[in-house]
């Protein structure tokens, strides 16, 4: 390592050479020692290079040499020189100078850091010349919809079209397995088509019960479809359960009324009824009470006076039959109401939770019936009922890190990159470029006059 000499030593022309290893390392003349410094750059000096603010991942070639005036020639310092890779953390290890934060800077501000940290660290009369290029830049990366996604060797002026080309291009297939693929797959979807029609009507249906309509509004999804035999079959089925479920609550809340209202008639009989014994309870009590006196005086038998003792009892106890049958009336008008108010909120539940559920089914069949479009379209397969002028093409998004994180932007062919891109790739078609496969054999035409043929 080069160490202080003292002012003579500095002054004296000549002498001996220092007996430090690297004084000794020598590389003849400057242009020699640029060359060697430049040997391990294999890109051009180019502005994207000179440009490029270090990130992780990077690898650097750092050169240090220093004018040696007693020798008239440049000294490679060897130890301090080589390749160095920029950590996750962003920063390199440098001997003597130690760890260095290196995100976000030039080539040129790390050199000048470098020279810098040298000149003060070791006492030199002037810093060292410090070199930085770029050895090799951080990997792009290529995934979605191509041959072999993964990572690749950026180099500057790349496009987002030369990364895909890099990817092997557009996914594809292989021919042998296509058209079986292709034929599962198209069959899968015109199930799924069928099914989602089926999840439509029901929807409604459940719907218009929910909401107490008297009849079903289907959707212009379903009533606009073409498979008109299939769509009319829908309908008709889910017309017919509607009518079915409304007569039957129909006929379970009519004959909770009809009971309701037997028990409120025997009510009233019961109050009636509950009314006249009560006077003639009192009447009797009355004739009892004035048999009593006679018979104190032997006037009237006692006999008569038993007989009348034992009508009263009787009569009280019908009384007392009256209010007991009158509380298990009350209860049964009460038990009645209840169930009548429980068949409508039990049909009400029942009805939300089949919505919620075929809802929920139809999110998973749309959700399906997507990703097969998307398999058929990344196949190049004409999906049938899509129509001549449906375009299929590939959506480009970047994924960048900058400062703030991750930012996701759209990108076109000729976009350029920078080391550490993420390019995703998507089959992007428009949805109305397809239609629904069970319209594929049944084509609708439209005259002048707006009549369908």
């Amino acid at each position: 390592m080069p160490v202080q000499r003292s002012a003579r030593e500095r002054t004296r022309r000549g002498g001996r050479v220092s007996s430090n290893p690297i004084a000794r390392l020598r590389h003849g003349r400057f242009a020699a020692a640029l060359l060697a410094g430049a040997a391990p750059m294999f890109f051009a000096a180019g502005a994207q290079a000179d440009d490029y603010r270090l990130a992780a991942q990077t690898k650097i070639h750092i050169s240090i040499i220093q004018w040696n005036p007693s020798k008239g020639e440049y000294q490679r310092w060897e130890a301090l020189s080589g390749d160095f890779l920029v950590s996750s953390q962003g920063t390199i290890g440098v001997p003597v100078v130690g760890s260095l934060d290196v995100s976000g800077k030039t080539s040129a501000e790390v050199a000048a850091q470098i020279s810098a940290a040298l000149h003060d660290k070791m006492g030199l009369i002037s810093p060292p010349d410090v070199s930085i290029e770029i050895a090799q830049f951080p990997s792009i990366y290529v995934v979605g919809a191509v041959t072999t996604p993964g990572a690749y060797q950026f180099r500057p002026d790349l496009t987002v079209l030369q990364a895909v080309a890099l990817a092997g291009g557009r996914y594809r297939p292989p021919p042998e397995k296509a058209g079986q693929s292709d034929i599962s797959l198209l069959g899968e979807l015109t199930t799924i088509h069928t099914k989602q029609l089926r999840l439509l009507g029901r929807i409604a249906r459940l719907q218009a019960e929910l909401g107490g309509d008297a009849e079903i509004h289907f959707p212009a999804e379903l009533t606009g479809a073409g498979a008109r035999d299939l769509v009319d079959q829908i309908m008709a089925l889910e017309g017919t359960l509607f009518t079915a479920r409304a007569n039957e609550k129909t006929r379970q809340v009519d004959k909770l009324s009809d009971l309701r209202d037997m028990y409120t008639r025997e009510l009233d009989m019961l109050a009636t009824k509950s009314k006249d014994t009560g006077e003639e309870i009192t009447q009797t009590e009355t004739e009892v009470a004035k048999i009593t006196k006679l018979v104190e005086q032997g006037i009237v038998l006692s006999s008569r006076w038993s007989e009348l003792r034992r009508v009263l009892g009787q009569m009280r106890a019908d009384h007392a039959q009256g209010d007991i049958d009158a509380m298990r009336a009350r209860q049964g008008l009460s038990e009645t109401t209840r169930q009548e108010f429980s068949v409508s909120d039990q049909r009400q539940t029942e009805v939300a939770t089949q919505l919620r559920d075929a809802l929920s089914e139809l999110a998973e069949v749309r959700s399906r019936e997507y990703t097969i479009r998307q398999l058929l379209l990344a196949a190049s397969t004409v999906v049938p009922g899509a129509t001549s002028e449906g375009s299929s093409d590939l959506k480009l998004v970047i994924i960048r890190q900058d400062r703030q994180g991750p930012k996701e932007m759209n990108a076109s062919e000729t976009t350029s990159l920078v080391p550490g891109d993420v390019v995703k790739v998507y089959v992007a078609t428009s949805m109305q470029d397809i239609v629904d496969p069970a319209t594929s054999q049944q084509r609708t035409t439209t005259r002048p006059g707006g009549e369908t043929q």
